[in-house]
């Protein structure tokens, strides 16, 4: 945690992990946008959120005390995601643009969605509200609404989402899909960040270097009765990032929608009731959205994060319900193209057989990892290898893989050479 003061809006923090540009900060008009008029911004502390940041972004929990027209205090937060100290990962995110795309996110295309459903005369909402600082830092950002404070929290991640879950989660991805292609009707194709995103030539060497398979092929390699399935994979990066490339190219014969790109346990969030029953499922983390198939979202929600126990044995009874709330959603934003039909979804998710093999070899063994086994997290993260070693021997994502594996192939979902 950083202590800090603050003057007219301003924070003065002491912590070097926080950016640079912090003490500069203004929210006079994000704390009016939560709380209404006021007197005055008293303090803002900025603390480390506690939240298990992901590799690009730093987030900082900024608890703000305001006193009140009335002269009484009252005490708000907000989440502020900005980029990490480290030049490297900041060159590679901005070549990625991916603080931009989720600025476009938040306070673009999301609120578009919404009023789509609010002209609909269904109220729905997707993620946390957006605010903007009071001046131009020259600096990306992304400052929103602290969801902890309406008591938002995640599912368990190393247990995954049960039934229940899962099937809030799939009624709002089909929400917001819908609300994507409708979208396109009311104000056009989306941005290049979002048909192309990540996966142009452009970025074949970063895509090379994330998405290379040596660390998992040599785990695979000594899987038992994995020997097949390790023949079948065992030269794939040699021919992995052509593949992805062609296939991330959209389809204008297909149904397409924006997918979150990076829909796991960690970027849904739930609220619940007294008894503890789901009130509400909001999305947060949308810098790698990705206009395409339905079947990238539903492939890396599913194999990534349903509990094991229905994993694969409900995977068609998910899919169908996610087409079911989509039907529902298209018609009820009037959607005006041909509605698709459950075997073309099921036809696309065949020819997507290699965003099931990315999500199962590089998604899920990190959210498998249990850190209180592993040490400290931060430390495994620091040390690529190690951090890989940890993830591809850990004997329960192993237990998975030995379900997940046979069944993708039986699928013919391993077929993309």
């Amino acid at each position: 945690m950083s202590e800090s003061t603050q003057t007219n809006g301003s924070v003065e923090s002491t912590d070097l992990n926080l950016p640079s540009w912090l003490p500069r900060i203004s929210l006079e008009n994000a704390v009016r946008a939560q709380i209404g008029d006021f007197e005055k911004i008293l303090s803002v502390t900025p603390e480390h959120s506690g939240a298990e940041d992901n590799y690009s972004t730093l987030m900082i929990r900024l608890l703000v005390d305001v006193e009140l027209i009335d002269h009484n205090t009252k005490s708000v937060s907000f989440v502020l995601k900005a980029q990490h100290n480290n030049e490297v990962m900041a060159t590679i995110l901005n070549k990625l643009r991916l603080f931009q795309k989720e600025e476009q996110m938040y306070h673009s295309i999301l609120p578009k969605f919404e009023q789509l459903y609010a002209d609909a005369g269904k109220p729905t909402q997707f993620a946390p509200k957006a605010f903007k600082m009071d001046q131009d830092l020259g600096v990306d950002y992304v400052l929103l609404e602290d969801l902890r404070t309406k008591s938002f929290k995640n599912g368990n991640r190393l247990a995954g989402l049960d039934l229940e879950h899962m099937q809030q989660v799939l009624q709002k991805l089909a929400a917001f899909h819908a609300a994507s292609a409708c979208y396109v009707e009311h104000y056009g194709m989306f941005s290049e960040d979002f048909t192309v995103g990540v996966f142009s030539e452009t970025n074949r060497k970063l895509l090379q270097e994330f998405n290379a398979s040596g660390a998992f092929l040599a785990q695979l390699k000594k899987w038992k009765n994995a020997q097949k399935i390790y023949d079948k994979l065992a030269n794939s990066d040699e021919y992995l990032v052509d593949r992805l490339l062609q296939n991330q190219q959209v389809s204008t014969r297909e149904f397409n929608v924006l997918n979150h790109g990076d829909c796991w346990n960690f970027n849904i969030m739930f609220q619940y009731d007294a008894f503890g029953k789901i009130k509400e499922t909001l999305f947060v983390d949308f810098q790698v959205g990705k206009y395409g198939s339905p079947a990238n979202d539903l492939y890396y929600l599913i194999l990534s994060s349903a509990a094991p126990n229905i994993k694969t044995a409900q995977f068609d009874y998910l899919v169908r319900y996610y087409f079911d709330n989509l039907i529902d959603n298209l018609k009820l934003l009037q959607y005006h193209r041909p509605l698709p039909k459950l075997k073309n979804l099921h036809a696309a998710l065949f020819r997507n057989g290699l965003s099931a093999y990315m999500v199962v070899s590089k998604v899920l063994p990190v959210v498998m990892l249990d850190k209180t086994q592993n040490g400290d997290l931060e430390n495994l993260q620091n040390d690529d290898s190690k951090m890989k070693a940890a993830m591809y021997t850990n004997q329960k994502y192993v237990q998975v893989m030995t379900e997940l594996l046979p069944w993708l192939d039986n699928r013919g979902l391993l077929d993309w050479k």
